[in-house]
């Protein structure tokens, strides 16, 4: 509720009290926004290496709650003060505060609620609700406060969403000493540097061909903190060179095991880390690897999902938004409720009604994999520029032959078919990062959804800028984009987005034929039992 009572209106009070342009308000929110999510990758780490999630999500909260108080200040300076230079930097600051404090916690408190169920069921019966509860929040944000947000009264929606962030930070402590709490697991990135440095120092060394002569520790556990043995992959082979047994390792092995020494973790202690690594060390770097183009496709994507509180309420703003005969008017950002209604029931009409029909026909008890649920988002996203470039382009040909405006009830479609895609696109990326990367680092693959927005909308920023520069040869024409929308063509720009995501999917399809699943058959979820030298108490800080 919070977030969204700051940030659905956004662009409309920097371009109405602020005096911004279309262009420069879209690309403020985007940059804001591309902040926020971007920042859960560095609350992610910060949980699962150092701090643990309990102590990120409290820090953070309370940065997210400071920072909405000083924006709620920000807008009351303003109403008294003036359109200052000085009272816009603190503006600016102050929202960055909240994206730095929102956009931190959101992984951790997803993490640490999940850490308090046992079974995999439960854990995901947990996100699903979760998932609701979010949009559910929303809806209060998107009537109410943006009702009076719409009317002037910024300064009071302001502050109203800063009560409720305060108010959520006690609700949060009620619970705190119930709350089961692990320690952190180390850093990722270490790993990661160890297998790239060990490969790199094999240059010369061919790479095992037979697996089973590939380094590894004995036993089901691996040498990461919470993970079991993944399988090898044939793929990357380079990456091998890392667990390849050279005869300077083996006689490293051969002396530990005379010797009798003890071994750290299951790894023989003289062999280091940084020359040799284990099958599971080399197939969670490839993990990271194989993801990557995945991570680009759904940073383009994303960037879709920008316009739904840039351009499309800016071209809510010019239309009709009368409710029948009555004196209300629907304000544009409230339109993003449909959105949300239909990300809301999309998942779960996809996965009780679609994905089982799709069983029957196709015989195949898998079902859809997530890799093909992102492919109908994609599919979807290019629909949705499509519907809303024709809807941009009607509307543009009655303001030009002197007709009234076009009622706003027409975005609806655009707002649906997008809610659908939002539901298809990022749970099929939750999906996939949370099982695609290794156990101990599940946290950092849930955010990643979140960095692919905030890529998103970094993409989205740079496509305006570009095409506004382009069109309107550098400041001389109007170009696509202009202040005033009713004298561009905005909707070239929405054909140019579908074109974008059309080029997009054909080279998704083309990487998702060949990528190659980890073999979920040889994982299982750790539980660590009460008690465990792993779990802290409530407020102990690790």
């Amino acid at each position: 509720m919070a977030f969204s009572g700051v940030y659905s209106n956004l662009v409309l009070y920097l371009m109405r009290d602020w005096g911004e342009s279309s262009a420069a308000a879209a690309n403020d929110l985007t940059n804001l926004l591309g902040t926020l999510f971007f920042t859960t990758l560095f609350g992610a780490f910060l949980g699962d290496a150092y701090w643990g999630r309990f102590w990120t999500v409290i820090i953070f909260q309370l940065m997210f709650a400071a920072g909405s108080v000083l924006v709620s200040v920000a807008a009351t300076m303003q109403q008294h003060h003036g359109s200052t230079a000085a009272n816009k930097a603190f503006l600016m600051a102050a929202l960055y505060i909240t994206a730095l404090g929102s956009g931190s916690y959101e992984p951790a408190i997803a993490s640490l609620g999940g850490d308090q169920f046992n079974s995999a069921t439960e854990k995901a019966r947990y996100f699903n609700w979760m998932f609701v509860a979010c949009n559910v929040g929303q809806l209060p944000a998107l009537t109410g406060i943006t009702y009076l947000e719409n009317r002037g009264a910024w300064a009071l929606g302001f502050w109203i969403s800063s009560a409720a962030v305060l108010v959520s930070v006690p609700i949060f402590l009620v619970g705190a000493p119930c709350c089961r709490q692990y320690r952190p697991g180390g850093n990722p990135l270490v790993r990661i540097m160890q297998v790239l440095v060990a490969a790199c120092r094999k240059v010369r060394f061919p790479a095992e061909t037979d697996p089973k002569l590939l380094y590894e520790v004995p036993g089901a556990y691996s040498i990461i903190p919470g993970c079991l043995k993944i399988q090898h992959r044939p793929k990357l082979r380079w990456l091998d060179k890392a667990a390849t047994v050279t005869e300077d390792d083996r006689i490293m092995i051969t002396k530990d095991t005379k010797d009798g020494e003890e071994s750290h973790n299951n790894r023989t202690p003289n062999v280091s880390p940084w020359r040799l690594c284990t099958v599971t060390q080399v197939e969670e770097v490839k993990g990271w690897v194989g993801i990557l183009p995945i991570l680009i496709f759904g940073a383009i994507a994303q960037s879709i999902f920008a316009q739904f509180a840039t351009l499309f309420v800016e071209q809510g703003a010019l239309m009709d938004g009368s409710l029948g005969k009555t004196r209300f008017k629907i304000p544009p950002g409230s339109l993003q409720i449909i959105t949300i209604i239909f990300s809301s029931f999309g998942a779960p009409i996809f996965d009780y009604l679609v994905v089982p029909a799709y069983r029957r026909w196709t015989k195949n008890t898998k079902g859809i994999t997530s890799l093909q649920r992102m492919g109908i988002g994609i599919v979807s996203t290019i629909l949705t520029m499509i519907v809303a470039a024709v809807v941009e382009s009607r509307r543009l040909h009655l303001v030009h032959h002197g007709h009234i405006n076009l009622s706003i009830m027409w975005l609806i479609p655009q707002y649906a078919i997008g809610g659908l895609s939002m539901a298809l696109l990022m749970v099929g990326q939750m999906q996939f990062f949370y099982t695609e990367i290794s156990e101990s680092v599940r946290s950092l693959g849930i955010c990643l959804t979140l960095v692919c927005r905030g890529l998103g909308n970094f993409i989205s920023t740079l496509l305006v800028l570009i095409i506004t520069s382009i069109t309107s040869h550098r400041g001389k024409r109007l170009g696509w984009i202009p202040h005033s929308l009713d004298q561009g063509h905005l909707d070239y720009f929405y054909w140019f987005l579908a074109s974008l995501m059309s080029i997009a999917f054909v080279l998704y399809i083309f990487y998702s034929r060949q990528y190659s699943y980890i073999d979920q058959s040889s994982l299982t979820q750790l539980t660590t039992p009460a008690g465990d030298n792993h779990e802290l108490k409530s407020f102990d800080h690790p």
